[in-house]
C-alpha cells in the first residue's frame, strides 16, 4: 500500500497587502527543499496583480498552475448548515461563469504561456457538479478537463469523508472530465472557525488521519489550503511542511492534480473497448 496525496493551494488574495507574494516565495522554498510537487489554483485578479511573481513560480517544474475563476464567483449556490446558522451564497449564472473561466484561462495563456485544463470551484460544493450538467458543459467548452468542486458534506459544510474518491462525470455525458474531491476541512475554515489560527499542532493532528488512511488503504487524499491562510500565524508554513514530511515518511506519493488526471486518463484509455462502453 502507498496512497496518493494531491496538494492544491487556492491562490485568491487580491487585497492591499502582499500576502500572495509572501506565500509564493515561501511555498516555493518549502516544496523545492522537500522535492514535492503541488498545484496552484489561481484567481485571475490575483494573477493580474502579481504577474512577475507567478512567472517565477511557473518556471519551477514542481508547480502546476490551474485556475480558480477570475473573481471567485461561485459555480453554484451553497446552503450552509454549520450547526449555528444557515447561510446561503448564490452561484453565478452560466454566462458569468463562462466569462470568469474563459478570462482566467486567457490570462494564464497570455502571461505564463500555460494552457489551463483544471479548475477549483470557489467554496466547493456538495456533490460537486453532479447536479449541474449545464455548468459542466460550459467548463468543457472552455477547455476544463478536471475539476475540484466536490468539497462539502450533505450540510454544505465540513468535513468531507475520504469515502468520496475521484470520479468521472461520464454519466452526465462528459466521460473524460474528472472530479477530484477535497477531503476533510478547508484549512481556512478549520483554523479560523474551529481551532484558532495559532493552534498549529491541532491543525496537524486534524489532517494527519487522512494521510494515514491514504497510506493504509492506497487511496487518494486531496488537501485544500489557501495562500492567505497557509501563512497566517505560520509564515514559514511549518504546519504544512510537517504534513508533507509525514506523508513522505508514510510512503505516500505526491503528484500534481494535472499529473493525476493524465494518469487516470491514460488508464481509462487502456481499458478494453467493451469495458469503456459499459457493455
Amino acid at each position: 500500500m502507498a496512497g496518493t496525496m494531491l496538494i492544491g493551494y487556492d491562490v485568491e488574495w487580491w487585497g492591499e497587502e502582499d500576502v500572495t507574494r509572501r506565500f509564493l516565495r515561501q511555498v516555493r522554498r518549502m516544496h523545492d527543499e522537500l522535492g514535492v510537487p503541488a498545484t496552484l489554483f489561481i484567481v485571475g485578479r490575483t494573477l493580474e496583480r502579481w504577474v512577475e511573481d507567478f512567472r517565477e513560480i511557473a518556471s519551477d517544474p514542481l508547480f502546476d498552475l490551474q485556475q480558480h475563476t477570475y473573481s471567485h464567483k461561485l459555480l453554484k449556490t451553497v446552503y450552509i448548515e454549520d450547526g449555528r446558522s444557515v447561510r446561503v451564497v448564490r452561484g453565478a449564472g452560466l454566462d458569468e461563469i463562462r466569462c470568469e473561466v474563459g478570462r482566467t484561462s486567457e490570462l494564464l495563456r497570455e502571461h505564463l504561456g500555460m494552457e489551463c485544463i483544471g479548475l477549483t470551484g470557489p467554496w466547493c460544493y456538495y456533490r460537486g457538479l453532479r447536479d449541474r450538467p449545464d455548468v459542466l458543459e460550459v467548463l468543457w467548452e472552455e477547455g476544463i478537463r478536471f475539476t475540484r468542486t466536490d468539497g462539502r458534506n450533505e450540510r454544505d459544510w465540513h468535513p468531507v469523508s475520504m469515502d468520496l474518491q475521484p470520479y468521472w462525470y461520464e454519466p452526465l455525458g462528459f466521460p473524460d472530465m474528472l472530479e477530484i474531491p477535497t477531503h476533510g476541512w478547508h484549512d481556512n475554515t478549520l483554523r479560523q472557525e474551529v481551532l484558532g489560527w495559532d493552534d498549529l499542532d491541532g491543525y496537524f493532528e486534524a489532517v494527519r488521519p487522512y494521510i494515514e488512511r491514504a497510506a493504509e488503504r492506497d487511496e487518494v487524499f486531496s488537501l485544500c489550503q489557501h495562500d492567505w491562510s497557509s501563512v497566517r500565524d505560520d509564515p514559514e508554513m511549518s504546519a504544512t511542511e510537517r504534513l508533507i514530511t509525514h506523508a513522505l515518511e508514510r510512503g505516500v506519493r505526491i503528484v500534481t492534480c494535472r499529473e493525476y488526471y493524465l494518469e487516470r486518463l491514460r488508464s481509462r484509455e487502456r481499458r478494453p473497448e467493451h469495458v469503456r462502453m459499459g457493455v
